[in-house]
């Protein structure tokens, strides 16, 4: 097992990214601010239920949420119809600091802002590790992130993952087969990442400028820092992709 902790306490930092565009989602309004129905009732926003469950867990003391340029008013209002955004909100939970920030063009991009932004929110303080969590995955359950934060140790990152469920085709640019991939070596990921902060931080300004397009933090973590385990996941963990999604499912 690794030594991620200092002195045997936990300090861990969030971030949620909600800077994209929801080209997919064909709405003028942001999917990550769109409400939640279950049963004919609101359940909150997107947004307000993918942060919901990490506040209920008491375990961060670093919150940033990456939104466009200009879009705070929406976002607060996003965060708002739940209770414990808007403590969040009011400055109420006085564990924690929390801040917007200004993501950008990319995924890539917008995770190295927010880095930066728990960096200087916290800089008498640095994190030990960094949840990464998409804002349009508003299901996720307490035991993911219980089990992202303990698989930590292994090797300083993990991802939860299920399961290919389907066989698994390699296709070419004119969708002929080039390779059959083993469906018990295939897994899904999801969010959130787990990282060791600093070095997730340092890995993301080397990636900044070596000219590659990189997905998720796994593959920089990959890349610059070491091995990435897969971890528990869930079906229900769901990314919030087309509007049927948001009257489907509820969170465990």
């Amino acid at each position: 097992m690794m030594k991620i902790w200092k002195n045997n306490q936990r300090n861990i930092a969030l971030i949620i990214t909600a800077a994209g565009s929801s080209t997919r989602f064909g709405n003028n309004i942001k999917k990550e601010y769109l409400p939640i129905v279950e049963n004919d009732f609101s359940k909150g926003t997107v947004l307000g239920r993918s942060l919901e469950t990490f506040l209920e867990t008491g375990y961060f003391s670093t919150i940033v949420i990456t939104i466009p340029e200009n879009q705070q008013k929406e976002a607060e209002k996003a965060l708002s119809y739940l209770p414990l955004g808007k403590s969040l909100l009011n400055n109420e939970i006085a564990s924690v600091k929390f801040s917007f920030c200004t993501g950008g063009n990319t995924r890539q991009s917008s995770v190295f802002e927010g880095l930066k932004c728990i960096a200087e929110l916290s800089k008498y303080n640095i994190p030990d590790a960094v949840l990464i969590h998409d804002g349009a995955r508003p299901f996720v359950s307490k035991k993911i992130v219980d089990s992202v934060i303990e698989d930590l140790e292994k090797s300083g990152a993990s991802v939860p993952g299920v399961p290919a469920v389907d066989t698994q085709k390699q296709v070419d640019e004119n969708g002929k087969i080039v390779a059959h991939l083993q469906r018990s070596t295939i897994f899904a990921v999801q969010t959130p990442q787990a990282f060791q902060f600093e070095k997730l931080l340092e890995a993301h300004g080397k990636a900044l400028t070596d000219g590659r397009v990189y997905t998720d933090d796994t593959e920089i973590w990959g890349q610059y820092c070491g091995d990435v385990y897969i971890s528990y996941g869930e079906t229900t963990n769901k990314k919030i992709t087309y509007k049927e999604d948001l009257i489907t499912g509820s969170r465990q």
